[in-house]
């Protein structure tokens, strides 16, 4: 009965292991083909790109400045089109000037909350700052009351002076 049992086992894993191959072997020719298919077809997609291209530049109306080109389709006159364009433009004007209103009054309502906010005598008292003096007592480069730079470039300058040699 053992017998039986590891032939089974035996059997299984042989297919397992056939199954997997088989498996594998789909998934390497499929991305195979793919890739194949991906590489003739390259050059055809690429020169369908740029007819379109061509084609989408050259079906464009005429463009002489920057402005918006409007295309004249039924009973309309060039008048009308202008009106139109002023008034999409003064619209525009005026969205970013409210626009920029309304940033200043931001900045500003947020500057003054800030300010009342902000006790400054309480946060250089949770800092340990009671002067200026405080900040810069251990600062190296602090000029002293005695400096004056006349005095050092003329010690520098006698200290550096080349002497001939005896």
């Amino acid at each position: 009965m053992s017998f039986n049992n590891e032939k089974d086992i035996d059997s299984y894993i042989s297919d397992f292991k056939t199954k997997t191959v088989a498996v594998f072997l789909a998934v390497c020719g499929s991305t195979w083909r793919a890739t194949v298919r991906f590489f003739r077809y390259l050059p055809w997609r690429i020169k369908t790109f740029f007819k379109a291209k061509y084609k989408e530049y050259k079906s464009r109306p005429d463009r002489k400045d920057a402005r918006k080109v409007y295309v004249l389709v039924g009973y309309t006159t060039r008048e009308s089109v202008d009106a139109k364009y002023n008034s999409e433009r003064n619209l525009i004007i005026i969205r970013r000037g409210l626009l920029a209103l309304i940033l200043l009054l931001l900045l500003f309502i947020s500057i003054d909350r800030v300010i009342n906010v902000a006790n400054f005598g309480e946060i250089s008292h949770m800092f340990g700052i009671n002067s200026f003096e405080d900040i810069t007592e251990n600062d190296p480069f602090r000029m002293e009351n005695n400096y004056t730079p006349e005095t050092t470039i003329a010690t520098t300058a006698s200290e550096t002076a080349i002497t001939p040699a005896p």
